[in-house]
């Protein structure tokens, strides 16, 4: 059972037990030190959240929420054809602690309950198996796979050869556009001697950038692609997506990740079939909160950046990024904080 699917459990029987009828605006959330006990586990895009006063605007609380559901289920990734009606039932519940009580606890739906959990953990643990902090547990992704162990051995790859190290990457390309078929590893030099780290390794193992490549912040990534090749937009990412026949299911689900996927390597079944030699592998993601920071989701979640940032003021802190999920055959184009180390794809101008 994950953390999260525990913690609703106890969120509902606290609910049941009119727990969350507070008068006052203070957190009820864990200290850092009990979310830390869960082996350091965050979803990796949870916003930190406060609960808010009766004094506050409701409609900034209801915005507030949307954006909070908005990020959290880009992490899940998991994108099932429900998430939108997630999203939209989040948005329409409101922060009111005392209505949320006043309701049937077995009638209340995920949605609701995710509500709850975001005020007992301001911070999240967002559906984070802690196993997959663990190198030795059965079935995670292996970084020490040589580099090109899951490549699709009947693809004929292109190559492109980066300047700055000599880097050789094999490149594809789908519907006219030549894309790198490996995660970018360049070393960001010019931001080396800032005192503020936005690029890793997973685990900040120098050997494991070599099998999967490097995880950067958005605004490293912006400028990191080798001359001559640029960051896919939030386009240019929905335009592969329809050359591989994915299916739009909405703006930001499709069906079809299975031919982008690599044809190994990815955790419960989830590998593909990698028609096009896009070959994306689930290399995982650096998160960073309030209170914490680490690496989460190898072996089953691939992330990689667009360079769209997301709309309106979410601008400062948001841009879209592809995520695929070894739990299913979604493809989701949604947002994510800047501030995480994610993987880059670059695609040739």
């Amino acid at each position: 059972m994950t953390l999260k699917k525990g913690c609703l459990v106890i969120a509902s029987v606290l609910l049941s037990a009119g727990f969350f009828a507070c008068s006052d605006s203070s957190n009820p959330g864990v200290s850092e030190s009990d979310v830390s006990a869960v082996g350091g586990a965050d979803d990796g895009t949870a916003v930190s959240k406060t609960v808010l006063s009766g004094e506050e605007d409701e409609a900034t609380a209801t915005e507030e929420k949307a954006q909070a559901v908005e990020e959290t289920g880009a992490a899940e990734g998991v994108g099932d054809d429900a998430a939108e009606e997630k999203a939209l039932a989040a948005e329409n519940a409101g922060d009111d602690a005392d209505d949320v009580a006043a309701q049937d606890p077995a009638a209340i739906d995920s949605a609701v309950l995710d509500s709850v959990f975001n005020i007992l953990f301001p911070d999240g643990v967002e559906g984070i198996d802690t196993a997959r902090h663990d190198p030795d547990s059965v079935g995670v992704w292996h970084f020490y796979d040589p580099r090109g162990t899951h490549d699709n051995p009947d693809f004929a790859y292109g190559e492109m050869t980066d300047t700055r190290d000599g880097m050789v990457y094999k490149t594809t390309t789908i519907g006219g556009q030549v894309w790198m078929a490996e995660n970018l590893n360049y070393f960001d030099i010019e931001g080396a001697a800032s005192s503020i780290k936005n690029d890793w390794c997973y685990w900040d193992k120098p050997e494991n950038c070599e099998s999967a490549g490097r995880l950067y912040t958005w605004n490293v990534a912006q400028r990191i692609c080798p001359e001559g090749w640029r960051l896919p937009t939030k386009a240019d990412w929905e335009s592969l997506l329809q050359e591989v026949g994915a299916d739009s299911l909405n703006e930001i689900l499709w069906k079809g990740s299975s031919k982008l996927k690599s044809m190994s390597g990815w955790e419960n079944g989830g590998s593909g079939t990698d028609d096009f030699g896009f070959t994306a592998l689930p290399a995982g993601m650096k998160f960073t909160t309030g209170t914490q920071d680490g690496f989460t989701y190898h072996g089953c979640s691939s992330l990689m950046w667009a360079a769209t940032e997301a709309d309106g003021g979410a601008a400062d802190s948001l841009a879209y990024h592809m995520y695929l999920d070894c739990s299913n055959d979604n493809a989701l184009v949604k947002t994510v904080r800047k501030i995480n180390g994610l993987s880059v794809r670059c695609v040739k101008e």
